[in-house]
């Protein structure tokens, strides 16, 4: 192996190649749980002799958002990290350029769907219901999260919008003080995880708010903070990315085993939400153990988290985890493709309808996601730009 390739970090040192790998394999697999949920598939590949048996990491896909939020806590404090905090103003912007124009597309989308169906008769809690969404706090009220009839999955925009906020005043105090605040925003997480939300007899509106997210983030933004420091190392460049290579192989084990150990958790809702939350600590920390290893690792692992397909597919994940649920519930709703079943086809296994069904779901999403972020997304974000420049 050469020189070239014992490089332990791309340079500059302010991207994180494998950022790029966790993203797309997240949403996919958050995807592939949602669309499972509607087929009833058995998520087993069979490529000639080799069974590929997926289902305990299908089973339990939810778990992956745990990870994109801690993705989000890396790539976003990575400036701060860097010696480059941006202004305010100018961070607030482009959160808003990158989220805003996919959002609010499906907000009216998913408004008209709702006003016209033939059971809407609730305006005044559409109202309602719509505002939380556009305030970004519809996660902290049940009729705008688990009983919204816009997109439930659009809990985590609130989750990440709240933290975006938060961001510009806890990053310069985290740069200062890393392992402080690191322990300090786990504490936080943990008190409210363990002394207040596990004590409730119900914990469906508290397992997934900001508080008891912050573990999360925090470890993402411990991992930016070292990868920051260590890709600019000028020596023993070989042994860092031998050993960012093993954290990374070892953080990835840790994640798949975690998640394995969740699916296999059994009984109601509530016992599959604490067990969530029990595990979201040490989930983060693999998942920020595979961050940092994989962008600090040789360059040909390094050119496998990270290449043209996965950035193109990164850049569409942000509408593919808006619609694919909303997408394939229509569809199964649409009998798109026919089935042969009064209802429910799922239920009574009707194959070839649960294949094709999935990559029928699989394929609309990526397509409808790729369209969005071509034709709209960007677009706007080139308009929003545009704008900026001349108010000033």
């Amino acid at each position: 192996m050469d020189s070239d390739n014992l490089r332990p970090a791309p340079a500059p040192p302010h991207y994180a190649a494998a950022g790029d790998f966790l993203r797309v394999f997240c949403v996919l697999m958050i995807g592939w749980y949602h669309i499972w949920q509607q087929s009833w598939l058995t998520p087993v590949l069979r490529l000639g002799p080799i069974r590929l048996d997926f289902y305990p990491w299908v089973r339990a896909g939810y778990m992956f958002v745990d990870l994109m939020l801690l993705l989000s806590g890396f790539l976003l404090y990575l400036p701060w990290a860097n010696g480059n905090p941006p202004a305010t103003g100018d961070y607030l912007r482009r959160r808003a350029k990158r989220i805003l124009p996919g959002y609010w597309l499906a907000l009216i989308v998913m408004l008209i769907f709702t006003v016209t169906a033939p059971d809407f008769d609730r305006p005044g809690l559409l109202a309602k219901d719509l505002a939380t969404h556009l305030a970004f706090i519809h996660n902290l009220f049940r009729f705008s999260y688990t009983q919204t009839r816009l997109n439930a999955v659009l809990w985590t925009l609130a989750v990440e919008v709240q933290f975006y906020l938060l961001l510009p005043v806890l990053a310069p105090v985290f740069n200062r003080r890393p392992l402080v605040c690191w322990a300090a925003m786990t504490g936080v997480a943990l008190s409210f995880r363990y002394l207040w939300t596990a004590q409730m007899a119900d914990t469906t509106m508290f397992v997934n708010r900001l508080p008891n997210m912050l573990d999360l983030y925090a470890s993402g933004m411990l991992a930016a903070h070292l990868y920051a420091r260590l890709a600019r190392r000028t020596d023993h460049r070989g042994l860092i990315a031998a050993l960012g290579t093993l954290l990374a192989i070892a953080g990835a084990w840790g994640v798949l085993h975690i998640i394995r150990q969740q699916s296999m958790s059994y009984g109601d809702y509530e016992s599959l939400r604490l067990g969530q939350l029990t595990r979201r600590l040490s989930l983060g920390l693999g998942g920020a153990a595979f961050l940092l290893g994989g962008s600090l690792s040789f360059k040909p692992v390094r050119a496998a988290l990270s290449n043209r397909v996965l950035r193109f597919l990164g850049g569409a994940s942000f509408s593919f985890y808006i619609w694919h649920q909303w997408l394939a519930v229509r569809l199964k709703m649409w009998r798109i493709p026919p089935y042969q079943a009064a209802a429910d086809p799922n239920q009574a296994g009707e194959m070839p309808w649960q294949l094709h069904y999935t990559l029928l779901c699989f394929a609309a999403a990526l397509l409808l996601a790729v369209l969005i972020h071509q034709f709209i997304e960007k677009p706007a974000a080139r308009w929003m730009a545009g704008r900026r420049k001349k108010v000033k």
